[in-house]
Order: structure tokens, then sequence, then C-alpha cells
């Protein structure tokens, strides 16, 4: 080995973490016009901060930013086909313009410029939840999609206490079918949880039509399908259980959302009790890295 290609090894084993092309702006599709607006990447993580987790503590608003940056970072593609690369709207993160940003949301941006989450030597499209209920959900529970990061399920206690840690919802029996209807097997009657995930989640769910036919429905189909007949105070999350009664099924559930990686509320409940972005992030994103961009991404 030459000196020069030894100390060139050196160097390279040294620098900053280089993850792919992270351009300085993001093209966001506005849904409503169809117009794709180009804002500062660092702009738009304090936009989307009071919309996606409202105020909070600086140590929360610092991990939210970081876990935003990730998202905008590792779901550049999202998008293409419109020309943008996410759009404004829950399908990516909540955009309402430059002008949402508050002073607490662009310091937080500012105070972790260029931190980012990482796994595997690439970014991660870090999720996060609004509460969950007291243990959060495997990316892998909640999507089937190759490209979502493998973090661990945790316990947290600190979201206990928040509005949406625990919830009812009543499914009448004459529902059911419509409900089974959406998810593609009309005709049932009759539902049941069929299956857990390891967080304790409703993996699977079973409908059952009269004569004995019955299909599966994974317990996130189960949800989405829920919630755009009888809207997010529905079924909050998948972790409920589910008692059968002669007029209806009573589902009774904890947290509010998909579950994975951070919990918006435990968050600010952590930072109100003195830990730090660090220690929020490191719970919740637990099997990834928090690493600095260099200069060229």
């Amino acid at each position: 080995m030459t000196r020069r290609f030894f100390l060139a090894s050196l160097l390279a084993l040294s620098a900053p973490f280089r993850a792919a092309a992270a351009p300085c702006t993001r093209r966001i599709l506005r849904l409503k016009s169809g117009a794709v607006e180009e804002v500062p990447l660092e702009d738009y993580v304090a936009a989307v901060l009071p919309p996606e987790i409202g105020r909070a503590p600086a140590a929360a608003l610092e991990a939210q930013a970081v876990a935003a940056r990730s998202y905008a970072l590792a779901r550049a593609e999202r998008h293409l086909e419109d020309g943008a690369d996410l759009c404004d709207g829950t399908h990516c993160q909540v955009f309402r313009g430059l002008a949402a940003a508050t002073e607490d949301s662009r310091r937080a941006a500012s105070a972790t410029a260029g931190l980012v989450l990482a796994q595997g030597g690439r970014v991660i499209a870090a999720p996060f939840h609004a509460v969950c209920g007291g243990r959060t959900a495997r990316p892998a529970d909640v999507w089937d999609d190759e490209e979502i990061p493998d973090l661990a399920s945790v316990s947290d206690d600190a979201c206990l206490s928040a509005p949406g840690a625990t919830w009812s919802f009543t499914i009448p029996r004459a529902a059911v079918t419509a409900l089974a209807d959406s998810l593609g097997f009309p005709g049932a009657r009759f539902l049941e949880v069929y299956g857990h995930d390891a967080s304790g989640r409703v993996s699977m769910v079973r409908f059952a039509a009269p004569g004995g036919a019955s299909r599966v429905a994974r317990g996130f189909e189960f949800r989405r399908a829920a919630l755009e007949l009888w809207g997010w105070a529905s079924v909050r999350s998948t972790d409920f259980t589910v008692e059968e009664t002669p007029p209806a099924y009573i589902l009774s559930g904890r947290g509010t959302g998909h579950g994975a990686g951070m919990c918006q509320a435990g968050a600010i409940a952590r930072a109100k009790r003195g830990e730090s972005r660090d220690a929020i992030l490191a719970l919740y994103y637990r099997g990834a890295s928090v690493v600095r961009l260099d200069s060229r991404g």
C-alpha cells in the first residue's frame, strides 16, 4: 500500500457521514392547487414543526426537526410524477407554507441543521405519530415497504396521561358489512381479532359471513378502512381489544396513530421532565443513529 493510498483511506474513514444527494431545497406539491413550491430545506423543516407537533419544549421540537428533516430527505421521490419531492398533506408531512414557522420552530431547525437519522449508511424515513399508548410499534408491523427502517418496539410511560392515550369506539353489527365490503369481502356479518404483533397491536382481523366464508385483513388495513368510513376519531390505532355484544362490537384501544417511531406526546412529556433531544431520539429510534450530513449531502 502506498503512503498516498494509506492517507486517503484514513481520511475516508474519518470523514463525516455522506448520504445520497441531499439538495438544499424541497419541491412541495400543494394538493389543493396542484402547484409545486420549491423551498429551502431548513425553512421547510421549521415550517412543518408547528402543524406536526404543535407547541412543545425545545428538546421535543429539536427531536421532531431531526425526524422531519430525515423524512424529507429519505422520501424525496414520493411525488416524482407530479414534479415534486413531497406533498403538503399527511401523506408526507403537513406543510402550510413558510409563514407557519414560529420563532421556536426556526430555533429548533437551526439547532439541528444537518442532523439526520441514519441506518445502514442511509438516511431513514423517520416515522412519528401522536400517542403510542404505552409501547411503540415496529415499522415492519405497520407497513409493507422495503424502505422502512428497522426500529425496535420500546416501552413508553411518558404519554399515558395524554389525550388519545386510551379510546373506545362502537361498531354496530349492521356496519360490519360496510367495513368488510370496503376491504373486498362483501356480505360479512361478524368480526374478531385474529392475531397480534410483537408489540401487542392487532396484526390481523377476521371477517366472517353467514355460511362460514371468512377473510383475514391486516390490522393496518382494517384501521385504514375504518378511518375512511368513520373518520380519525374511530379506530385511532391498532392497539385494541374487541368485546362482542348483541347490538355491536366495542373496541377499547390505546394510542393514536400508527405507533411507529417517535411518540410526540411522549417526546413532549419527556422534554418537560428534563430529557434531552438526544435521549428522546435514542429511545424512539432505537436501531438508528443521529449523524451529520457533510457539505456534499
